[in-house]
């Protein structure tokens, strides 16, 4: 008796969509990692320009004879909006390494 073995040919459809699920996965782990990280550096780049701002009309004001009063309530303004800003970031990073939402990503 002559058995022919049955030749494959080709991946099955479940194998496909296998490849097709995964792939998603990754891309959307990928955007998702990227937009988070683009959020986190948009309120970084907007707390340091607000300070840098502040900054800069607090010694524009001081060089053209201002109060230090008023260059002391300045200066606590930049202070309190890096403290909040810093407060901020700390919470995003913190939410990045909390293993319940990401339960596959290195540390």
């Amino acid at each position: 008796m002559s058995h022919k073995r049955h030749q494959e040919q080709g991946y099955s459809a479940i194998e496909t969509v296998l490849v097709i699920v995964i792939i998603a996965l990754v891309a959307f782990v990928g955007w998702y990692v990227y937009h988070s990280s683009k959020a986190s550096n948009k309120v970084l780049n907007a707390a340091t320009s607000s300070s840098s701002n502040k900054a800069g009309s607090a010694a524009t004001k001081s060089a053209s004879g201002g109060e230090t009063s008023s260059l002391q309530s300045e200066l606590n303004d930049i202070n309190s909006s890096s403290a909040s800003s810093s407060q901020y970031l700390s919470g995003v990073n913190s939410s990045f390494k909390d293993q319940s939402t990401f339960t596959s990503v290195p540390e």
